[in-house]
């Protein structure tokens, strides 16, 4: 099982990593090990979260913060429970929390550690999909269904995401289309770009156009497929 920690107070955020560990420890021998990650910042945290299978959080360092985080987690698909430990910030007082959050209250302290680890457990199964690609000389675990388009750059390639945001791979555009190969909605529709068409708005005799207005060009020979695709994916939203 994935976990995150995500605690923008040093003292605190090692104290859970030692209290999952002992966790972790217990379930040596068995498939349900965890695999523990931590960050002190929300940009690093947002990279992939979508991994993992719960999150615990207390991101005091300005009041606001937190509710940033849970909306981008929210528009990105994350379900599974989050522990939401109120410190300096009382953050039951925050209205409209999706129902994945959970309250609890610092310290942390071991003894309903199990209870939500089990949370956890049940959201293994049927994770979210994802694809691997290398950045900054490390793995990162992208969520497929969150990925629009990839151009290819000078070195390397760029995923662009909704909400304007991007990340920037190692792989250039043929090693990425082996990657997604598995995938019917995504085509290489050039020689420099990929698409994903469930974020295709249209499909025009040269050209087709996302959902964020970036425009792609395509062979006039692929129209009538490239349409069928698109169609084809509308009907599977």
């Amino acid at each position: 099982m994935h976990v995150a920690v995500c605690d923008d107070n040093v003292a605190d955020r090692r104290h859970i990593e030692r209290l999952l560990s002992r966790e972790s420890d217990k379930r040596a021998g068995t498939p349900n090990i965890l695999y523990i990650d931590s960050y002190g910042d929300k940009d690093h945290f947002l990279i992939n979260p979508l991994k993992y299978n719960i999150i615990f959080m207390d991101m005091c360092s300005r009041p606001g913060l937190v509710e940033e985080i849970i909306e981008q987690l929210t528009m990105m698909g994350y379900r599974a429970p989050l522990i939401l430990y109120s410190s300096k910030i009382d953050y039951t007082a925050i209205p409209n929390l999706p129902d994945y959050v959970i309250h609890a209250k610092k310290p942390y302290i071991p003894d309903p550690l199990p209870e939500y680890l089990l949370l956890g457990d049940r959201n293994v199964v049927g994770n979210i999909v994802t694809v691997s690609v290398h950045t900054n000389d490390t793995v990162s675990y992208i969520p497929k269904n969150y990925i629009m388009y990839a151009l290819q750059e000078e070195k390397g390639s760029t995923l662009y995401l909704p909400n304007g945001e991007f990340v920037s791979v190692e792989e250039d555009i043929s090693e990425l289309r082996r990657i997604f190969a598995p995938y019917e909605e995504f085509e290489r529709v050039n020689t420099t770009s990929i698409a994903n068409f469930k974020f295709v708005s249209a499909v025009m005799p040269l050209s087709i156009y996302m959902q964020d207005y970036r425009k792609l060009k395509i062979s006039m020979w692929k129209y009538s497929d490239y349409k069928r695709l698109k169609e084809k994916m509308d009907k599977s939203d």
